[in-house]
């Protein structure tokens, strides 16, 4: 009878199904392989934090009283501040561009796609030192305005040009993700509100808002993870962040206990940010599965004032520093300098990249499958 009562309530391919499924996410158990190659992932990505532990010690007191000076903690707070910053704007100016690109009838929408997601193919380095040779004192726009009685222009350096070419960098982070939580809004929830009397406004930011929050969070995160690490254009810019001080600590000390102190400093507030995101997320899931495409608003008389948008925002993250890198090149070409195109250089840099985006992938897969399918303490960390 036993057995025949399992038959019955096990006759269906659709209940059978729900028990494996009910078993797996009872038992928690995994697929080895996968654990197995999570846990590679993992061991590799700990032995950078491990070698820095061990040069930690290395040095003892030393290094303990590193990270308790004051001017420790005046880089803790810049590098912190300058991060913090970046991604405020990055969501500013990443909201009303993902929204236009997908949800207004802004002329030539997938044109802007593309030219707002290339300031990603820029190193900051070389968006630093174009923003610096544009607009800098002594730069392109002061010879335009030296004829005007215009002797220089604001200083870029330290914070404030830095905050500016980490932004414009790092916007496409948070700028394609938002793209594509628009995408896959319900829009019956949206239809919904509307049918209720709500207003646009009340009901972007009491439904869609709250809808795009997973991507919101996630471009966040990636903005301000790119500015803590990066090194280029904070060096160039002259703005004193952790990475830049380590890297200073590293080249001129004998010791690189202390250098491998700030390293684990950076390592920590990193690491914080992101438990930060993800205690204030939770257990909060959000669900898309509708495939109704969202109306089209139309822009009216405000399709000028976008399309000036989009553009600034295009010109300064793509169009100057590919300007001024042009300039640059033909300049020295017409002064007799040899600016030949390394093709050895350009293939590898595909090739590099491209091995990078696979290895990336298939390190990703299985660290992604067991967080998702498989949720518990060791997984999560």
């Amino acid at each position: 009878m036993t057995s025949k009562a399992h038959s019955n309530s096990s006759g269906t391919p659709a209940s059978f199904l729900s028990q494996l499924r009910f078993r797996r996410q009872r038992d928690g158990r995994s697929a080895p392989a996968v654990t197995i190659v999570a846990s590679l992932v993992a061991a590799g990505v700990l032995l950078p934090p491990a070698y820095l532990v061990f040069r930690t010690l290395q040095g003892g007191s030393d290094s303990l009283d590193i990270l308790l000076r004051a001017r420790t903690v005046d880089l803790l707070l810049g590098t912190a501040g300058l991060a913090a910053a970046v991604a405020v704007t990055c969501v500013v100016i990443s909201l009303p561009l993902a929204w236009l690109t997908t949800r207004s009838d802004l002329p030539l929408r997938g044109v802007w796609t593309v030219l707002l997601a290339l300031p990603l193919a820029f190193p900051s380095y070389v968006a630093a030192f174009a923003l610096v040779s544009a607009l800098g004192p002594r730069g392109m726009l002061q010879d335009l305005l030296a004829p005007l009685g215009v002797d220089s222009l604001p200083e870029l350096f330290g914070f404030p040009g830095a905050w500016l070419v980490l932004t414009l960098i790092s916007y496409p982070y948070v700028f394609l993700p938002l793209r594509a939580g628009f995408l896959g809004l319900d829009r019956s929830l949206e239809e919904a509100a509307r049918g209720l009397g709500k207003s646009r406004l009340f009901v972007f930011l009491r439904v869609t808002l709250p809808g795009l929050r997973p991507a919101l969070a996630a471009g966040a995160i990636l903005a301000v993870l790119y500015a803590l690490s990066d090194f280029g254009a904070v060096s160039i810019l002259r703005f004193d962040s952790l990475t830049r001080v380590i890297f200073v600590q590293y080249k001129s000390s004998f010791d690189r206990s202390s250098a491998a102190s700030l390293g684990l400093l950076l390592i920590a507030l990193a690491v914080t940010v992101v438990l930060l995101e993800n205690s204030t997320r939770g257990r909060a899931a959000y669900h898309t599965r509708s495939n109704r495409r969202a109306a089209i608003t139309r822009l009216g008389v405000w399709r000028w004032p976008a399309l000036a948008f989009c553009g600034l925002v295009a010109f300064i993250g793509t169009v100057l520093p590919a300007s001024v890198i042009t300039y640059w090149a033909i300049r020295g070409l017409s002064h007799g300098e040899d600016v030949g195109f390394e093709l050895s250089a350009a293939l590898n840099s595909l090739t590099a990249s491209a091995l990078a985006a696979i290895f990336t992938l298939a390190a990703a897969l299985p660290v992604a499958y067991l967080a998702v399918r498989h949720r518990g303490t060791l997984t999560g960390l």
